[in-house]
C-alpha cells in the first residue's frame, strides 16, 4: 500500500506550539520516509535497483521495526533462522524462529542522507550501519542470496559448521550486512554449531556482532 506524502510544516522545530519537540520530530521523520518510500518505489517500477542498507535496532525489536517500515511503504527484511533446541525433562523442544543476526533490519531505500537519517527516527531504531553519509550498501542479489540461504536452513543454530574458532582468530563474514568484511573472534566456539561473537572494523571503530558460526570462513 502506497502512502500519501505528508506536507511538512515550515516553522522552526524549537518554537512553542500545540505539540512538543518529540511530535514535531516524528512528523519530520515520517515525511522523509514517506518521500523516500515513494521515490524508491518509482525507481523499482522504472527498472532501477535501489540499494539495501542495514539499520541497527534494539535487540528483540527487529520484527516490530520491519512491520513499522512495511506499513510506511518501505521495503524491509529480517532474514530468519531456527534458534537453539532446548532439552527439558528428557524432551527436546524445537527452537523458535529468530533473526539470523540479532539487532539488524535490512532496508531498501534510495541512498540520500536525509532519507537514511529518517530511519533513525523510527521507534526502536538506533543508526544506519556505516553512517548516513557513507552507509554500507548491499545489492538486491546479495540480499536475495542471504535470505535464500537463511530460509534453506544454512544458518540454523543446530546445523553443523565446518570450522572451530578460538578467540583472536581472523575470519571472513561470507554473507549478510557484514558480507566480505574481516573480523576478529571474541568468543571461542569449539562445538561446530551455534553462534560466535566477532568484532568487525568499520568506519574507524570496532563493532561487536553475534553471528552464526556457519556465516564465517577462516583466514
Amino acid at each position: 500500500m502506497m502512502m500519501q506524502h505528508r506536507e511538512l510544516v515550515g516553522s522552526p522545530i524549537a518554537n512553542d506550539g500545540k505539540d512538543g519537540f518529540r511530535e514535531r520530530m516524528r512528523r519530520i521523520t515520517d515525511g522523509m520516509l514517506d518521500e523516500g518510500a515513494l521515490v524508491t518505489l518509482n525507481c523499482r517500477i522504472n527498472g532501477g535497483k535501489a540499494p539495501w542498507f542495514a539499520l541497527r535496532v534494539w535487540t528483540g525489536r527487529e520484527k516490530a521495526v520491519e512491520k513499522t517500515l512495511e506499513d510506511m511503504g518501505i521495503r524491509s527484511l529480517v532474514p530468519m533462522r531456527k534458534g537453539p533446541d532446548y532439552r527439558r525433562r528428557g524432551r527436546i523442544i524445537k527452537g523458535q524462529m529468530v533473526p539470523v543476526i540479532h539487532g539488524y533490519v535490512l532496508v531498501q531505500l534510495l541512498p540520500r542522507p536525509e532519507y537514511l537519517a529518517g530511519l533513525q527516527g523510527v521507534e526502536h531504531a538506533i543508526d544506519v550501519l556505516g553512517g548516513c553519509e557513507q552507509p554500507r550498501r548491499l545489492s538486491d542479489a546479495e540480499v536475495n542470496r542471504f535470505n535464500t540461504l537463511a530460509r534453506g536452513g544454512e544458518y540454523d543454530f543446530e546445523r553443523p559448521a565446518e570450522i572451530v574458532v578460538e578467540a583472536g582468530n581472523r575470519v571472513l563474514i561470507t554473507d549478510g550486512p557484514f558480507a566480505k568484511l574481516t573480523a576478529q573472534v571474541v568468543t571461542p566456539n569449539r562445538n561446530r554449531r551455534g553462534d560466535v561473537v566477532v568484532s568487525v572494523s568499520i568506519m574507524g571503530g570496532e563493532v561487536p556482532v553475534t553471528v552464526p558460526l556457519a556465516l564465517l570462513q577462516m583466514l
